[in-house]
Order: C-alpha cells, then structure tokens, then sequence
C-alpha cells in the first residue's frame, strides 16, 4: 500500500492537535451538559483533561488564528475575505492560491507542523503530507493526489470502513432531508435549502470520516506531529445557529471521531502521544444584514457612497449566497461553477471594493477623500445599519463608529465593545491592529453592537470574525501532562490561553523551541521542605504493561502527570534479558531528570531485580539492604528496603522509606518487625519526620499495617474526608495493597490515585500519591 510502518520505540512523544472549527467555550459547555460530547465529557470529568478558555484574537477567523498558532503571526490576515493592495486581488481563504500566498508572506523559519500531516486546515503550515486544506484545493494537486489504483485498493481492505462511512452518509442524508423540509416551512429558499443537502452530507461526514482515517493511519506511521480540523460543527452553526439542534447534532459524530483517535494514539506501538482539543474561535447567534433592513448591503452602500467626492463610483461587492460557511461555494469554486460569480471584475483604481463575508468587512476607496469627509462616510454608514465602523490609523489612533457616536481605540473600548466583554483589552488592542494591517480596508465594518444582537452581512444565522464576546472566546483542552509542564510560560494569573500561546505550548513539548521536555523548574527546586511535598509510590511490574508491552517511558510519563517530588517503585528490572536488557532505573530517571538510587534484591551475573527511589532534591542514602534473606526452598525472594535522608536548611532532616514486602503472611511479619526495629526505622529520635512508601502486599486490616500505624498515620485515612481507594489490579483496582504512612510531622492535604488511560495499561498496579505539608515544630 506504500504506507511503511516504523520499527522499535521512538525516544521523543507526539503531539496530535485536533480542532473543532468554530465552537465557543459556552456551546462547548451547554454540548457536555446536554451528552453531546460524553467521550470527551468523561476524560474532563475523571480529571485527565483541563478545560480552558481560548482567546482568539481579531479577526476571530481560521486563517487568522492558525497564522498566530502556526506561524506566531498575530492579525496574519484582515479577515476571511479581503483585498490585497499591493495586486488589486480580492483573496478569499478557502481558495489555495490565496492561502499559498498568505502562507508565503509571513515568512516563519520554523512553522509548527514542519514535517508532520495536517488535515482539513488553511494553511500547510510546513507539513510534510496535507490532505483536504486549501493549498490542496488547487486542481494540479488534486491530480498529484490522485491514485486510484491504490484508492481501489484502500477501498477493498477496509470495506468495513467504507461500509460504516456509506451508512453514516445516509443517515445524514435522511436528516439533511428532513432539515431541508424544516426550512421550506419556514419560507426559506427552496433552491438553498436543497443545495445545502450535499454539502452538509460532504462536511459532515465524508470528510470527517476521510480524515479520521488519515490521522489514525498516521499514528501507525507514528508520525510526529498532526493537526487536524473538524468542520462539521461550524458548518451547521452557520447555517442555523450556533445553538441549534442541528449543529450541536454534529458534535455527536466529532466525539466519536476523537474517542477513535485517541483510543489509537493510546495503543500506539512507536510513540506515546499527547493529544491536544481545541477550538479555533466561537460564533455569534446573528442576523443577516437583509433581514433587519429589508435591503442588501451592497445597495445600502451604494446609497452612501451616492453623494460626495465618491458620487459615480461602481460599488464592487460580491454576492455572498446563503452558503454553508463557505463550503457549498468551495465546492462550486472546484466544479468551475459559481453562480454568485459577479460578470465583471473589480477594478481597484475606479470601483468601491466592498468585501464582507461575515459580520467583518473592509471597503476600499480607489482614491482617499479628506479625513472629515471620511468621517462623514463613517457617519453615513452607522446610519444605513452598520453597527460599527472603524477608520485607518492615523498617528496610531483608531476612530470607531457606532450609534452611540464617535470613540477613540483603545481608550474607548468599553463604549466599542461593551462593559461585559470577557476579553476587553485585548479585543481592543486586536482591533487596533487590525486596522492597521496592510491590506485593510479604509473602512473596516463590524456587525458588533453590545447593545444588541450581532449583525452579519451574508445569509446566515451563526457568524464569526469580528471582535464578539463569543465569537472570540474558544476552548483549548489540555492533558494534565501538558499542563504541569508546558504551559509554565503563562502567567499565572493569566484567564485565557491565545494562539501564540498554544503555539509555545506546542513547541516546548516537540522540544522545538530548544528547552528540555519535562525539565526541572524553579518552582520543583525550591519548594522542598515547604508545603507542599508530594509524594507517590508505584509497583511499576518491570515496566511491563498490561497490553504486554515493556515500555519504561510509558511508565516515566505516567509519573511526570503528578509533578511529584519523590517516587518509590518497587519491580524495577536492571540489565535483564526478559525486559530487554534495559536498566530500567536509568532510563526512568533520565526521562524524569532526577536523581536516583536503587537496591537489587535479586541479582544473577549482569541481572538485577529490586527496588529505587527518584528525587527532584539532593539526598543521601543511610542505607540499602535486606529485611529478610532469600529461601529459595520456599521460592521467596529476599526482601528489603532503601533509606534516604533530605537535609532540609533550617530543621531537622526528613526521613524517606521504600520498601517491598513478600507474599507470604509470615515473611510479611517478619518483614514490619525488621523494619519498625533498631536496625531501620527504631533507630531514628521522635523529632525527625517520615515518610514511608511501598508495595507492601498487606490490606489495611493486616498485622503488617496495624503494626505501622502504632507509630504512623495511613496517609489514606489521615485525609478527612477521603474515601480509601484500592491501587491492584490496575485495571479492576480492588485490594489496598500499596500504602504511604506518614509520622506526626506531616499534615495530609490531598491523596491521588492516578487512573489516566496510561496508568492502566502500564503496569498491574496503580500509583499512590500523597500531597504533604511539614507542620513547624519541634
């Protein structure tokens, strides 16, 4: 099939980003009330993803935000539809010789998908292979695509997937249908409403489903990095609504898409993926121009620009259908057919350019009238309806325009865009920008009003681009991996994530930005002997997994979610052949940079088999030895424990444990009394605290763990409060055989039992973390 498959463990993680085209955090938030999204409802739910707010910047379109997240390019276009001065051309950005030239001019060395796929996006962003994005829309690299011998063979191979992808189609045909009949009843255009048919099924789930494929078939490639958009969403939304039935209907199908895909990079043999959700911008719940005025924009303009220095002049704007969010017109542009298609070209140097495809426009002047006769357009213009006009820079100052009158940006942005903006500051410095960009329009026009509902130019009930409350306020869905240690750069006051924000995120975890994946910081190496201290302890079963797979960075990762400061593993292979011939405790401690120590209770010329302890902090080892001995009469392996001691600045020092015990009830005995002797814990005063972790393969109720609670506190049940949670078998946890006691030092603040869909599979057991706080004190 000419699809190679890797060899062997890649050293470095992957990062799949997968976006929902146009969904705003609150729809997001209503789609997880409503059980639109249960996959993705139960990985926030069990604490495995974080929700957070994305900023989109102005204008809140595609084109836009993937320039700031593949290229750092804030404002990378003026907006979905525009003019380019320096050529006369007017751009639209689903076509591919404006997206190629767009791309080509923001002059990133470094973009963020270098050598990886991209699937259904604006740009390529340095992607080595691309399928579905407008670059890909041009008709030589259609046919550079086009294979069909091996086409037909793809389709014979996975006939169950062509099967499953035919039924999805008629089902959503079959809606489609009734939708369609829905908006005759409501005295929609009948022609529309029937061409909308196939272009909802072609969004919706034809290419949904061909790139589903794509990024599934490249996680076997393990390839590097992929990003893939999902347009399903923001196609129904716009026309619609953004709250409808139908459109939140589509988020169904693109929650199943995401289970498949992360369920695969899950079970991925090359690379441990991260998997990153975001959405690129939210929409507006809007009306059309037309409908509130009773008009067309274009011949509200010509009324303006009727009079004045302007008078004569042709307006040039081109008809925008009742389209799909572009789709339907895309779809059209490929076939050569394009009805909306005006007879006559533009003509940069005599006619008005109006371009407006959304609540965002620019209208470009073949020759500049004096700044108070500009203000008087201005004017002119909030009067015909449009609810608020900006002009140019002048001295970096920017006039807007609205009914409420005339306002300077930034200083104004509370008269501009409302007291409620979630995103106020920004919004107006965005704005600012925006006018200034050098293909804007000597107007820019909005459809924003705070005072009332949102206005867009074309026919439809969902819009986005400019500089809404909603349409600029996303979602971005992190995994607690990638927000422990790579979102460090942020403020921590900080209320939202932006493109370029998402884009060092990326950056830093691909090691692209030359940082360290992972790395110590600051914060790890100060806090020690401060609260808090977390602690984990973790049977890691030789790093075999429960899907038989030995893979000692599934286990390093697992821990890295936590953040802890110290970690006790029990089962730690060194240099054997059955866990092929790694030293576990190296490469663990490489990937977590810490320090370690381990205790071989077995070992056979180069074969070793114990226990290890890893460390964020500087620590000495009081001692590493046997509890009990060997029998091998009675097949039972020797026993033991290791001791560090932290030395803390001012106080005294914290005692570490780590330990194993046996199978059997009597070794087990044998083993407490060792440890609770002179030899190990007996020796150590009062007034110096401890921390004990292991495997001690004994319940709660046992003689081993009465006997350590006469001195200690089970951290599970010292934490008001908390319900005691089982650690084996990872994937049914049903014996508390894994412990962390603590002396009377120690406050217990919180008890974590890691359940991440990487800690089941990657060792039979569970780890157990405890967050502490040392209590001043003798």
């Amino acid at each position: 099939m000419g699809v190679p498959t890797p060899v062997g463990e890649a050293g470095r993680p992957g990062l799949i980003m997968l976006q929902i085209d146009g969904l705003s955090r609150d729809q997001m938030e209503r789609a997880l009330a409503r059980g639109n999204l249960p996959f993705l409802s139960k990985m926030i739910h069990h604490g495995h993803y974080t929700l957070e707010t994305f900023y989109s910047g102005v204008p809140s379109t595609t084109p836009a935000v993937q320039g700031e997240i593949f290229f750092g390019v804030r404002a990378a276009v003026p907006s979905f539809q525009f003019m380019q001065r320096s050529t006369g051309k007017v751009l639209r950005m689903y076509e591919a010789t404006a997206a190629a030239a767009v791309e080509a001019s923001l002059g990133c060395p470094h973009p963020l998908l270098e050598g990886g796929r991209c699937y259904s996006n604006i740009y390529r962003a340095g992607a080595e292979r691309s399928r579905y994005c407008s670059e890909d829309l041009a008709p030589d690299e259609l046919l550079k695509h086009l294979h069909p011998l091996k086409g037909l063979a793809l389709l014979i191979v996975h006939a169950p997937i062509v099967f499953r992808i035919a039924g999805l189609t008629l089902l959503e045909l079959a809606l489609a249908v009734v939708d369609a009949f829905r908006g005759l009843y409501h005295h929609q255009n009948a022609l529309k409403e029937i061409a909308f048919v196939p272009a909802r099924v072609i969004v919706c789930i034809l290419l949904r489903e061909l790139v589903r494929f794509r990024v599934l078939l490249d996680i076997e490639r393990g390839v590097r990095v992929i990003h893939a958009n999902f347009l399903g969403y923001d196609e129904q939304a716009h026309r619609r609504g953004p709250g409808s039935a139908f459109a939140h209907w589509t988020l169904k199908g693109i929650d199943r898409t995401f289970r498949d895909i992360f369920r695969a990079a899950e079970r991925s043999d090359f690379r441990d993926y991260e998997t990153i959700v975001y959405s690129d911008h939210g929409q507006e719940r809007s009306e059309p121009f037309t409908k509130r005025h009773g008009k067309d924009p274009e011949d509200a303009f010509r009324e303006v620009f009727a009079h004045g220095p302007l008078a004569g002049r042709d307006i040039w704007m081109r008809r925008i259908p009742e389209m799909v969010g572009g789709t339907l017109e895309r779809c059209l542009h490929l076939l050569g057919r394009d009805p909306s298609k005006s007879t006559f070209t533009a003509d940069a140097a005599t006619q008005i350019v109006v371009t407006a495809m959304g609540p965002l426009g620019h209208i470009y002047l073949p020759s500049e009238p004096a700044p108070d006769e500009m203000e008087s357009y201005a004017r002119e213009l909030v009067r015909a309806g449009v609810p608020l006009v900006l002009l140019r820079p002048r001295d970096g100052a920017v006039k807007a325009f609205n009914s409420r009158g005339v306002h300077h940006l930034p200083a104004d942005r509370v008269e501009v865009l409302g007291s409620g903006h979630p995103f106020l500051d920004e919004a107006a410095a965005d704005l600012v920008r925006l006018c200034g960009h050098p293909d804007a329009g000597d107007f820019i026009i909005s459809g924003w009003d705070p005072e009332r509902a949102p206005l867009t130019f074309p026919l439809e009930n969902g819009a986005h681009g400019g500089p809404g409350s909603e349409e600029t306020r996303g979602l971005l869905l992190v995994p607690d991996r990638i927000r422990h240690w790579h979102m460090r750069h942020l403020p921590a006051t900080r209320t939202r994530v932006r493109g370029e924000d998402l884009r060092k995120i990326a950056l830093h975890f691909l090691d692209h930005d030359g940082s360290h994946d992972e790395d110590d910081s600051p914060e790890h190496l100060q806090r020690f002997g401060n609260p808090p201290l977390r602690v984990m302890t973790y049977n890691i079963h030789s790093c075999a997994g429960i899907d038989g797979k030995i893979r000692p960075e599934r286990i390093a990762r697992v821990i890295n979610r936590f953040s802890p400061d110290i970690v006790a593993v029990q089962e730690v292979d060194s240099r054997r052949r059955r866990s092929g011939g790694h030293d576990q405790a190296d490469l663990i401690a490489a990937h977590l940079r810490m320090k370690h120590v381990f205790h071989a209770m077995f070992e056979e010329e180069k074969e070793r088999y114990g226990i290890a302890v890893f460390a964020r902090h500087p620590f000495t080892v009081v001692k590493s030895g046997f509890l009990t001995p060997p029998e091998p009469r009675l097949f039972r392996e020797a026993r033991g424990a290791i001791w560090l001691r932290f030395d803390q600045d001012d106080g005294p020092p914290i005692h570490f444990f780590n330990t194993h015990f046996g199978l059997g009830r009597a070794e087990r005995r044998n083993q407490v009394d060792e440890l609770l002797g002179n030899a190990w814990l007996g020796s150590l005063p009062d007034r110096e605290a401890v921390v004990l972790c292991g495997d001690l393969n004994s319940m709660p109720n046992s003689y081993v763990c009465r006997r350590l609670r006469e001195r200690f506190a089970d951290a599970q049940l010292a934490l008001r409060g908390h319900r005691p949670q089982a650690t084996f078998s990872s994937v049914r946890p049903l014996l508390r055989i894994d412990h962390i006691f603590v002396s009377r030092h120690f406050v217990v603040r919180e008890v974590e039992r890691p359940a991440t869909v990487a800690a089941l599979v990657a060792s039979d057991h569970l780890p157990l973390c405890a967050e502490l706080f040392l209590q001043p004190g003798p």
